[in-house]
C-alpha cells in the first residue's frame, strides 16, 4: 500500500511538471499589492496586529488563571456584546482584546484583499447572477488575503515602503517572539497551580 501511495505522489508531481505554467500564471508578489506604498503599509501594519493576537490571547489567559477568572462561567460572558464588554472590563481582558482584534484583523484583511480579486477574472468567465458573483468575491478575497500573508509578499512590502517597512517587520518579529514566551508563561502558572493543589492534597 505504501508502495502505490508513493507512486500516485510521484505521478503527482511528474504530471505537474509536464505542464508548467506560462509567466501569466505565475505567482508574483507584486501582484497582491495595490500600486505605491499604501497598501503595502496597511499589509505590515496589519501583519503586526496578526502576530499580537496569540501572545494576547495567551497572556490574557495567564492572567485570568492567576485572578481565578479563567473558567467556563468567565468564558460564557463573550457570548453577547453586552458580555463582551464585561468581560473587557474584567481580568479578561486581554483574553477577550485578542479575540476582537483577531476578529478585526481577518475581517479587514479580506476587505483589503477584494478589491485585487474583483479584477482577476478573465472578462467573460465571471459568474452571471449577482449573488453568485459575490460569493466568487469572497471565496477569490479570501485566497488573497491568505496569499498577502506570505513571506514573499511581505517581503515585497518592506522593499516598497523602506526604512517604515523594515522597522514594521522588526515589529512583527517581536510578536514572533512573544509567543513563545506567553505559551512559557501559561504552562509555569498552571504547572505552579498543579503543584501547589497537589500539595494540598497530600496529607
Amino acid at each position: 500500500m505504501r508502495a502505490g501511495r508513493d507512486r500516485s505522489s510521484r505521478s503527482l508531481w511528474q504530471g505537474v511538471r509536464a505542464f508548467p505554467l506560462s509567466p501569466e500564471e505565475k505567482v508574483r508578489p507584486a501582484a497582491f499589492l495595490r500600486a505605491g506604498t499604501v497598501d503595502a503599509t496597511t499589509l505590515l501594519v496589519l501583519r503586526v496586529l496578526r502576530r499580537a493576537v496569540w501572545p494576547m490571547i495567551t497572556a490574557g489567559a495567564a492572567f485570568a488563571w492567576v485572578n481565578g477568572d479563567f473558567t467556563a462561567q468567565s468564558l460564557e460572558m463573550m457570548s453577547s456584546p453586552q458580555q463582551f464588554v464585561a468581560a473587557v472590563l474584567s481580568p479578561l481582558v486581554l483574553f477577550a482584546l485578542g479575540w476582537a482584534l483577531r476578529i478585526v484583523v481577518n475581517l479587514t484583511g479580506l476587505v483589503l484583499a477584494a478589491p485585487l480579486a474583483m479584477g482577476a477574472w478573465v472578462a467573460g468567465t465571471e459568474a452571471v447572477s449577482r449573488g453568485r458573483r459575490l460569493m466568487d468575491l469572497a471565496y477569490l478575497s479570501a485566497g488573497y488575503r491568505s496569499v498577502r500573508w506570505s513571506y514573499a509578499v511581505q517581503q515585497e512590502a518592506v522593499r516598497r515602503c523602506g526604512t517604515l517597512g523594515r522597522q514594521l517587520w522588526w515589529l512583527e518579529t517581536v510578536g514572533r517572539i512573544a509567543l513563545p514566551v506567553s505559551i512559557a508563561v501559561l504552562v509555569w502558572v498552571l504547572v505552579r497551580d498543579v503543584a501547589a493543589l497537589s500539595d494540598l492534597s497530600d496529607p
